[in-house]
C-alpha cells in the first residue's frame, strides 16, 4: 500500500490517536467527522487499511532520523555533524536535556503507534464481514506493533506510561503514572506471544506487515535484553535461545534465508530481500526516506548529502580489512556520475567515513541519492536472530556446536575464520564483537552496551581518546532519557 493512502488513513483515526504534534495539541484534541474507527473496520481490506495507518506511524522521520541520535550518535559508532544545531550537539556529547528534539519526536510516534494499535485491538472484534481467524491476524499485527513500540520506549527511557486502551478522555492523559520497566515488559511478552500464535508465516506482499517469524525473533530479542543489565532475570537466556532457535529451525518454512552478499542487503532494488524479517518500507517512488540524505557526506558536487553522521577511527579500526562488512558499511570514496569525478575523504565536508548503508546503493541515477528515496530500513534481520542465538546459547550452555554454527554463518559470509575452540568468556566477547561489526549503524548498538553494562565504560574510553573534555559527561544517569519536557510540563508523574 503506497505511503499517500497511509496518511488517508491516518487522517481518519487523527481525531482518537496520539498523534501529538505537541503534547497541549493531542490533549486539546476535539474529534470530528473524519473516517473514523467507530466506522471501521467492516471488510478485511479494511482491517488492512487500520494496520498500515499504524505501522506508518513508524515509516516518519520523527522515528528514522532521530532514532539515529539517539541509539548511534550517543554511541562512539558515530560523530554527529553538529555545528550550530545544540540538539545534535547534546546527544554527541551526552548532554541532552528533557526538551531535545530527538528525545520528543520518536516519543510521539511510539505513542501514536500504541494508541493506534489500541484501536484495531478494541474494535476489530466488531468486524462483520471478516472470520475470526482473520480477526485474530489483524489484532495479533496490531498487537506487534504495539509491542514493538513499548520495546523501544522502556529501553529508550525506561519507565514510562503504559496505554492498552484507546484515549478518547483527554484529560485524563494529564495524570497517568509512569509504569516500571519490568511490568512493561510482561506486557510486551504478552503481545508477542499471542502475535506469534497468530500471525500469518507470510502475507500476500512485501515485509512491512510482521509475521510469525518477526513475532518469535522480536520476542528473542525481548528475553536476552531482560536477561541484561535493565532486568537482570538470568532465567530469559534459555527463553532467548529457544525462542531464537524456532525460527532457525524453521527457516525454510518462514521463508527466510542469510544472503550471500552482505552489501546486497542495502539496496533498494533488494528491498523485500529473504534475510529482512521485519522492515520499514518506504513508498515506491515517493521519496519518503531521508536517510540517503542523512548519511552521504558533503562537499560532493550535486551528488551532496547533509552529512550527518560519520566514524571515526576508533570505531572503524574494530573492523579487520578482510572482513566483508567494512568497505559494506563505510563509504569512504564516491564516484560521481554527474561530473565523473572521483571524490575521496579529503573531499568530503566531514573528511571521515561516512555510513554506507545507508546511502541507497544499488541505483541506477546515482545523482538522486543526495534526496529523500523509497528505501527500507531493516528492524530485524535473520542476521540478529543468528546472533541472539548464539549469545543466549553461550550463556546457558557454553559455546556449543550450534551456537558455533550460528555465528560462523555470519563470518564465513564476512570472509573471516571460523570461530572455534573459545571458553565461554571468550565466546562471549566474541559474539560481542559479531554483533557490533554485523549491525553498525543499524540503531542496535547503544541498546547491546546497555544491556551487555558496558556503556559507560565504552564510552569513557572514546571520549578520552578522541574528545577528552568530555568524559565528566559520562554518567550512570546517561543511561536512559528523560521523558521529553513536553508531556512533562502537562503530566506532572513524567
Amino acid at each position: 500500500m503506497k505511503t499517500y493512502i497511509n496518511k488517508i488513513v491516518l487522517a481518519g483515526l487523527c481525531s482518537l490517536v496520539l498523534s501529538m504534534s505537541s503534547c497541549e495539541s493531542f490533549l486539546r484534541e476535539d474529534p470530528k467527522d473524519f473516517l473514523s474507527p467507530d466506522n471501521l473496520p467492516n471488510t478485511e481490506s479494511e482491517c488492512n487499511m487500520l494496520l498500515l495507518g499504524t505501522i506508518a506511524y513508524w515509516q516518519s522521520n520523527n522515528f528514522e532520523r532521530h532514532i539515529n541520535f539517539i541509539a548511534e550518535a550517543t554511541t562512539d559508532a558515530v560523530v554527529s555533524a553538529t555545528q550550530n544545531n545544540i540538539p545534535r550537539d547534546e546527544m554527541n556529547s551526552l548532554t541532552w536535556q528533557n526538551d531535545n528534539e530527538s528525545l520528543y519526536k520518536p516519543w510521539q510516534q511510539f505513542y501514536a503507534c500504541i494508541n493506534a494499535a489500541n484501536i484495531m485491538i478494541q474494535k476489530i472484534p466488531n468486524a462483520a464481514k471478516v472470520t475470526e481467524g482473520v480477526q485474530n491476524q489483524y489484532i495479533a499485527a496490531a498487537r506487534y506493533m504495539r509491542a514493538m513500540s513499548y520495546f523501544y520506549l522502556v529501553r529508550i527511557f525506561n519507565d514510562v506510561i503504559y496505554l492498552d486502551n484507546p484515549v478518547e478522555d483527554f484529560s485524563s492523559s494529564t495524570n497517568l503514572p509512569k509504569t516500571p520497566a519490568l511490568e512493561i515488559y510482561n506486557h510486551i511478552i504478552e503481545d508477542l506471544e499471542f502475535a506469534e500464535n497468530n500471525l500469518p508465516q507470510k502475507w500476500n506482499e512485501g515485509t512491512e506487515r510482521p509475521t510469525v517469524a518477526a513475532a518469535k525473533s522480536l520476542l528473542a530479542w525481548v528475553y536476552i535484553t531482560m536477561a541484561g543489565e535493565q532486568v537482570k532475570d538470568q532465567t530469559m537466556w534459555a527463553k532467548a535461545a529457544a525462542k531464537a532457535k524456532e525460527v532457525i529451525s524453521n527457516e525454510t518454512a518462514y521463508g527466510i534465508e542469510l544472503l550471500s552478499d552482505y552489501e546486497d542487503l542495502w539496496k533498494v532494488s533488494n528491498r523485500f530481500n529473504k534475510e529482512t524479517i521485519f522492515a520499514l518500507n518506504f513508498a515506491e517512488g515517493l521519496g519518503d526516506n531521508q536517510c540517503g540524505a542523512e548519511w552521504r557526506p558533503t562537499n560532493i558536487g550535486k551528488e551532496s548529502g547533509w552529512g550527518f553522521f560519520y566514524s571515526l577511527p576508533s570505531f572503524t579500526d574494530k573492523f579487520d580489512d578482510k572482513d566483508k562488512r567494512k568497505a559494506a558499511t563505510f563509504l569512504t570514496e564516491i564516484v560521481s556520475t554527474v561530473d565523473k569525478k572521483t571524490y575521496t575523504l579529503d573531499d568530503f565536508g566531514s573528511s571521515y567515513p561516512h555510513g554506507k548503508k545507508w546511502c541507497d546503493a544499488g541505483r541506477e541515477d546515482f545523482s538522486q541519492r543526495n534526496k529523500r528515496t523509497d528505501m527500507y530500513i531493516p528492524i530485524i534481520r535473520y542476521a540478529d536472530v543468528l546472533l541472539i542465538f548464539a549469545e543466549a546459547e553461550n550463556e546457558v550452555n557454553g559455546p556449543t556446536a550450534d551456537a558455533y554454527a550460528a555465528v560462523n554463518r555470519l563470518r564465513a559470509r564476512a570472509g573471516l575464520d571460523d570461530l572455534s575452540g573459545l571458553s565461554k568468556d571468550a565466546f562471549r566477547q566474541a559474539i560481542r564483537n559479531e554483533w557490533t561489526l554485523e549491525t553498525a549503524h543499524e540503531r542496535i548498538y547503544r541498546f547491546n552496551l546497555v544491556r551487555w553494562g558496558t556503556y559507560l565504560t565504552v564510552m569513557k574510553e572514546y571520549f578520552q581518546a578522541n574528545f577528552p573534555e568530555k568524559v565528566k559527561n559520562v554518567t550512570e544517569e546517561r543511561l536512559y532519557f528523560p521523558c521529553p519536557n513536553h508531556d512533562a510540563m502537562i503530566n506532572p508523574n513524567l
